[in-house]
């Protein structure tokens, strides 16, 4: 969104400008705090590699898209999955999230502070095990 413009005015200046000043980079650090103190998790999916708009949710076949294309329509003949590009997208990135919530519940148990402050967790495991 914040690419330079490919006119040589200064109309889009503006717009840069006004767009990083409202700080998106904060939302995700607001979100993990959020949930944190709730017992939650926060998870960000890689869309670079995932490509949610373009993947099938009930086949995971990719089928390329431009952005006029606002149905999705799966490419796979033995799928055949039509559904609205934005929802399709969002039941991927679900379905990603819970096979990562899955393997992340196998490989480590969920831990959590009294207070729920990360940090607080982070220097209490680099803490050294006091010799009994």
């Amino acid at each position: 969104m914040t690419r330079k413009g490919k006119t040589k005015t200064c109309q889009k200046a503006g717009l840069n400008r006004s767009i990083l000043s409202v700080g998106f980079g904060m939302i995700g650090q607001f979100l993990d705090y959020k949930l944190a103190e709730a017992g939650r998790f926060y998870v960000e999916s890689p869309t670079q590699q995932l490509k949610p708009s373009q993947r099938c949710a009930k086949c995971w076949e990719l089928t390329p898209k431009t952005l006029s294309d606002r149905v999705h329509v799966c490419s796979n003949p033995h799928c055949n999955h039509v559904e609205d590009r934005d929802v399709n997208a969002a039941q991927v990135n679900l379905a990603w999230a819970r096979g990562k919530e899955l393997a992340s519940s196998v490989a480590e148990p969920p831990s959590s502070t009294a207070c729920g402050s990360m940090r607080q967790l982070g220097a209490k495991k680099r803490q050294k095990p006091h010799a009994s």
